[in-house]
C-alpha cells in the first residue's frame, strides 16, 4: 500500500494508518497516563520542528483544496487533490473504515533530526476515533492486513511494528500512549521521541534556539496561536556542507555579488514560519536569524530582488498570485529579518486549485507524448480543401468482396 511513496511521506502515512489499529489494540483513549501534546514527543536536538493545528486548518478553504472535500456522514471521504486518501495510498483503509483517518487528526508535530539517515523523521499526533468506528474498521481490515504485527511496551507507550520487515533501523514503528498520543518513526530517532514524551530525555521545550524562534514568531498581536508553526536551526557544520554542495549555484550571479549573497545565505543560523489559516484570510510570517548584521543585509537584498522579479512575472499574475506578491513586506532589524504576506483565503484556494489543475493537465500531456506511436489511437480522417477551395470529401473504404 505504501511502497510508491517517498520515505518521509510513508512515515507520515503510517502514523495515520496505524492510528486505527492502535486505538483498537490499546482500548481507546482510556488509561491513567496524562494526555501530552504532540510537541512533547520532540527531542531537544531536533533540526526542524513543525506543529500543525489540523482542526483549525479544516475551517479554511485550503483544506478542501489540499485534502479533498468531506463526504456525507457515514461514507468515506472523497479523494483529495494533494493529500487525500488515494493520493497518499490509504484509499483502501478509508473505504474499509468508512472515514478518512486524516480527518481525525487534531494536532500533529513533525520532528527531523540533524543527523541520521536521509529522509528520516518522526511524527507525533493527537487523534480522535470512537469505539464503534474502530470496531467496524478492524473487522473490515481483518482479512486485508499483511505481514505479522508484534507489540511491546516502552515506557508509557505500547509499540507496534511489523516483525517481518528486514532491518531493525529501517523498520517503521508505531507507538500509542493511553493519553491519545501517537508516535511514528524508525531507528534511534523513534526511541528518542518516546523518551522525550516520557520525560526521560530533554524535549524541544528545553532547546533555547527553537524556543526563541517560536516565541518571536508568536509574540506579536494576532500570532499567538498560528495554524502552522515551523522552526529550523542551521548549525555551522550543516551550513559548511551546504556551501560545498551549492557554492557554484549561489555564485552564478557573478564572482563578487554571488559570493556576498552566498556568505549571507550561509550566515542564516535559524529560520521560522508561522501561518494563520483559520479565517477569511491566509497570513504568513517568515523570520530569519543571521550571524551578523552584514549577512542579514545581503539576504534582505536578495529577498527584495526576488520579490521585484516575481512581481514582474505576468504568468504569476495570470494564475492569481498578484495580490499575494503585492502584499510581501520585508523588515530587517539588525541580524533578524521578518517577511510577511497575506491573501484572501478563498482567492488563494482558487489559485492553488487552478495551479493543480494546470499541473495535472501538463502531466497528462507528457504521458501521452511519451507513449509509443503504436499505442496512440489513429486520428479519424477528415475532409480537406482542394487547390481552388472546394471541399474534397473524406475517402470511403473500398468495398470488400463477398465471402464464401
Amino acid at each position: 500500500m505504501l511502497p510508491a511513496l517517498p520515505q518521509r511521506a510513508r512515515v507520515v502515512v503510517l502514523g495515520v494508518v496505524g492510528t486505527i489499529a492502535a486505538f483498537f489494540l490499546f482500548g481507546g483513549a482510556q488509561g491513567s497516563h496524562a494526555a501530552g501534546a504532540p510537541i512533547d514527543a520532540v527531542p531537544r536536538d531536533a533540526f526542524l520542528v513543525a506543529t500543525v493545528d489540523l482542526a483549525e486548518l479544516r475551517r479554511s478553504p485550503l483544506y478542501e483544496v489540499l485534502f479533498g472535500k468531506d463526504s456525507p456522514a457515514g461514507g468515506p471521504k472523497a479523494d483529495g487533490r494533494v493529500f487525500g486518501a488515494r493520493a497518499l495510498g490509504i484509499g483502501p483503509l478509508a473505504d474499509a473504515c468508512g472515514f478518512d483517518p486524516l480527518s481525525r487528526v487534531e494536532r500533529l508535530a513533525v520532528a527531523v533530526p540533524e543527523e541520521g539517515d536521509k529522509g528520516e523523521l518522526g511524527v507525533a499526533a493527537r487523534v480522535t476515533v470512537s469505539r464503534a468506528e474502530l470496531s467496524t474498521c478492524t473487522e473490515n481490515l481483518a482479512g486485508r492486513r499483511g505481514g505479522k504485527v508484534a507489540t511491546k511496551e516502552s515506557g508509557s507507550f505500547v509499540v507496534v511494528e511489523d516483525s517481518t520487515a528486514a532491518g531493525e533501523a529501517a523498520r517503521p514503528r508505531l507507538a500509542y500512549g493511553h493519553g491519545g498520543l501517537l508516535v511514528v518513526g524508525r531507528g534511534a530517532w523513534f526511541d528518542a521521541m518516546l523518551a522525550a514524551a516520557d520525560g526521560k530525555r530533554p524535549g524541544v521545550r528545553e532547546a533555547a534556539s527553537h524556543v526563541a524562534m517560536r516565541a518571536s514568531l508568536t509574540g506579536r498581536d494576532g500570532w499567538r496561536a498560528p495554524t502552522v508553526l515551523v522552526s529550523a536551526l542551521l548549525p555551522r557544520a550543516l551550513r559548511d556542507r551546504l556551501k560545498d554542495e551549492m557554492g557554484a549555484e549561489l555564485s552564478a550571479d557573478g564572482a563578487e555579488g554571488g559570493q556576498g549573497v552566498m556568505a549571507g545565505v550561509l550566515g542564516v543560523s535559524g529560520a521560522g514560519l508561522a501561518l494563520r489559516a483559520g479565517g477569511q484570510s491566509i497570513d504568513a510570517a517568515v523570520e530569519l536569524v543571521c550571524d551578523s548584521d552584514a549577512g542579514c543585509a545581503a539576504v534582505e537584498e536578495l529577498i527584495l530582488k526576488k520579490r521585484l522579479e516575481w512581481s514582474k512575472e505576468l504568468m504569476l499574475r495570470m494564475v492569481g498570485l498578484g495580490p499575494l506578491l503585492d502584499s510581501i513586506e520585508v523588515k530587517r532589524e539588525g541580524a533578524r529579518i521578518r517577511v510577511t504576506a497575506g491573501a484572501s483565503a478563498d482567492a488563494l484556494a482558487a489559485t492553488i486549485d487552478r495551479l493543480l489543475r494546470l499541473q495535472a493537465r501538463s502531466e497528462r500531456r507528457d504521458d501521452t507524448r511519451d507513449e509509443p506511436p503504436a499505442l496512440r489511437a489513429p486520428a479519424a480522417p477528415t475532409a480537406s480543401a482542394g487547390p481552388r477551395g472546394e471541399t474534397i470529401p473524406t475517402p470511403r473504404p473500398a468495398p470488400q468482396p463477398p465471402s464464401h
